[in-house]
């Protein structure tokens, strides 16, 4: 069985049902309009139609095929009328002579001609005043086909084609699919006038019944004394009215306020004078309890049978919350542009941050290559390349510091040290950093001097000293900057308080936003990323305090914060042995996984100065793998994670599958919360981070290595 039959014929039947449903839904208002667009428009589209009903014949015997464009054009004249269709007219036939081949001229005419007898049926059926009833529609779908079977007998030359071959599928299926299509179009008519119908008259009843309808909107009708005659029920519970409040009395000297009363009069006056509808006027009025509401007002004159005005009637939205919102929502945006403009400072003072120290060290670097450079400006550019070298760390630490606080991957670590110890490391840190300005520190704090030992996160408890140490330095010059202290309910409450510019009032709270500083312009002359007073905050809040700040302008300002007083014992002052002298390691051998030379370099020279002279190199984690398992005298491994060929994580775990007990340090640049966890879970026994602090490596390799003897000792 050829199934081409009945799939062309139901893709031909789908594309007439797509033709009704867009007539039911987009070209029946267009068809009953004057308007010349949308009708162009429905034409273009049923030529389109007619197209591809041509591109998806159905076959009714090998080498014959046939479509519906006939209908298509036929029922379209009907319904549509003459511009939708002599458009779609002009498109299918253009098509089918830009196909060619056999029966051109009678495929052209059976489109011209289905097209006309549409448009012609739709004339003479507006003249009688007729319906297109089933008979009508068969009749119609029978002339139209007739005259199709006639056209190859007109235009023999065209081609051979059996009229009889023809006879049957025309006369048979063609009326009755016409028939069936009209059927449907003619529910869709009947549908959309009975909506219309539906619609003229909800619209008429509007006209007399919206003002009472819209309960939900205040409703008011006044006269021509301005006198109120009717209220709803929604003007009252707005306003906390009753009625007997209200009817008789002067709407303008109950509802407007006093520098409004005035303009409402006149207003009012113009509108009875001039018998002129005012919509879209909006006013504020009093509520009983003399609260302010926003009124969007719909007026309309109400006149009587003879065309006086008698009164206006008012139909009102009470606009209010939206006047609100609208207040928010350009606060919000004033909010997003300072948010915007601020991140932009923010982002050239950072850029100013990292260039500057880097300019600084490249060219310091530059100028060590020279060989004219004498030993006193080589220490000079040393002594560059070590500031510049600790302001950029400090901006890449700042801005990691506070990207873990914005994503909570800080945790607090609460152990156990010394309070005394810890305010005297930053006093002795921070004098030397003041006097570069001619500042003075000093430690009030009477815990300064005792052994009290606290619990708590030590390294949070360091930050914030020298963020608010370094804070009032960069503030400070000629100046003394003050590390106090007291007790006040169970809280330890420190300050820092200096002599130096201080704060605008107005700034007081926006500087320990991130992206804020108390001078953010180009032109500020102090140095910094503007994160650590946001730091700060942060850390004295999740040690379960809080930060906050008095100033004023050329006199100085005192930053407080408190954190519990969770003391443990007294600890004993004093400075061990092994934290001022570095003991010597002879007789180790070290290896350094590092595919960076200077970082090699770096490591090499530390662990020489220790006493250790056999230090092997591994420039991936490959060598280090094998150099482990051919060298039995290995100490400790020094394991660089990032490395070409083969990971430092990749590396720690085969090594651990034949050598368990080698201590390895993880020494890297990986220094976000989690990564020395990962590190230890994986093998290695301790981890570094970079920029490799040479005391604490020097800890660790003790640690480690245990040392027979004491004897070699070199002071740092």
């Amino acid at each position: 069985m050829d199934y081409s039959f009945f799939s062309g014929l139901i893709q031909n039947v789908a594309l007439l049902l797509v033709f009704s449903f867009l007539y039911a839904t987009r070209w029946i208002d267009s068809t009953h309009s004057k308007k010349l667009m949308p009708n162009i428009f429905a034409g273009v589209i049923v030529g389109g139609i007619g197209i591809l009903l041509m591109f998806t014949p159905w076959t009714y015997q090998p080498g014959h095929y046939f479509d519906l464009r006939s209908i298509l054009l036929a029922i379209a004249g009907l319904y549509l009328g003459a511009v939708p269709t002599i458009i779609a007219i002009l498109i299918t036939a253009g098509y089918r002579l830009f196909v060619g081949g056999n029966f051109v001229v009678t495929g052209v005419g059976l489109i011209i001609i289905s097209g006309l007898l549409g448009i012609g049926w739709r004339y003479i059926q507006q003249r009688r005043g007729g319906k297109n009833s089933i008979v009508s529609l068969y009749l119609f779908g029978v002339v139209v086909h007739v005259c199709m079977m006639l056209l190859p007998i007109l235009f023999p030359a065209d081609g051979s084609l059996d009229v009889k071959f023809m006879a049957l599928p025309v006369i048979i299926i063609y009326p009755v699919i016409t028939v069936l299509l009209g059927a449907l179009m003619n529910r869709q008519l009947e549908n959309w006038k009975n909506r219309k119908a539906q619609e003229r008259l909800y619209e008429s009843e509007q006209r007399f019944t919206k003002m009472m309808l819209n309960i939900n909107m205040v409703f008011i009708n006044i006269d021509l004394n301005n006198t109120i005659t009717f209220c709803n029920k929604y003007l009252l519970s707005i306003t906390g009215y009753t009625e007997e409040e209200l009817i008789g009395k002067n709407t303008v000297d109950i509802f407007f306020p006093v520098d409004e009363k005035e303009n409402t009069v006149e207003g009012l006056r113009q509108l009875f004078k001039n018998k002129e509808d005012i919509h879209h006027f909006e006013s504020k009025i009093l509520t009983k309890d003399q609260r302010e509401l926003f009124i969007s007002w719909h007026n309309s004159i109400i006149v009587d049978d003879f065309g006086k005005v008698k009164g206006i009637a008012s139909l009102g939205e009470n606009i209010t919350e939206k006047i609100a919102t609208l207040e928010k929502l350009k606060e919000a945006k004033e909010k997003a542009e300072e948010s915007n403009r601020l991140k932009s400072v923010f982002l050239q003072n950072i850029s100013h941050e990292v260039r500057t120290p880097l300019n600084a060290i490249m060219g310091a670097i530059s100028l060590l290559k020279l060989p004219s450079v004498d030993k006193q400006m080589r220490e000079k550019y040393y002594e560059v390349l070590e500031l510049s070298g600790a302001r950029l760390l400090s901006t890449v630490n700042d801005l990691i510091d506070i990207s873990q606080v914005e994503t909570q991957q800080i945790k607090v670590n609460k152990t156990n040290f010394n309070l005394s110890q810890i305010l005297a490391n930053h006093v002795n840190v921070a004098t030397p950093i003041a006097g570069k300005k001619n500042n003075k520190i000093m430690c009030t704090s009477k815990y300064f001097h005792t052994q009290t030992v606290l619990h708590t996160d030590k390294e949070m408890l360091s930050s914030i000293f020298i963020n608010l140490l370094s804070n009032a330095n960069k503030f400070t010059t000629d100046g003394t900057i003050e590390i106090g202290s007291r007790d006040e309910q169970g809280d330890i409450v420190f300050y820092i308080k200096d002599n130096g510019i201080g704060i605008p009032e107005n700034r007081l709270e926006v500087i320990f936003d991130r992206f804020v500083q108390a001078d953010s312009s180009l032109s500020r002359p102090h140095e910094g990323s503007g994160l650590g007073l946001s730091i700060a905050r942060a850390y004295a809040k999740m040690l379960g305090g809080e930060l906050w700040v008095e100033s004023e302008e050329r006199k100085g300002s005192t930053f407080f914060f408190n954190i519990p007083k969770d003391e443990v014992t007294l600890a004993t002052s004093g400075t061990s042995k092994e934290e001022s002298e570095v003991l010597l390691l002879p007789n180790q051998k070290i290896l350094i996984a590092e595919d960076d030379k200077l970082n090699y370099l770096i490591l090499k020279k530390i662990i020489e100065n220790m006493g250790v002279t056999n230090i092997l190199h591994a420039k991936n984690g490959e060598g280090a793998v094998e150099m482990v398992r051919d060298d039995k005298e290995i100490s400790l491994v020094l394991m660089d994670i990032k490395m070409p060929k083969m990971s430092g994580e990749e590396a720690t775990l085969q090594i651990r599958t034949f050598n368990p007990t080698i201590p390895i340090i993880a020494q890297t640049a990986f220094a976000m919360p989690g990564d020395r966890e990962r590190f230890i879970e994986i093998g290695c026994n301790d981890y570094i981070p970079k920029p490799i602090d040479k005391k604490v490596l020097i800890k660790l390799l003790h640690k480690y290595l245990n040392p027979s003897s004491k004897d070699f000792t070199r002071t740092l």
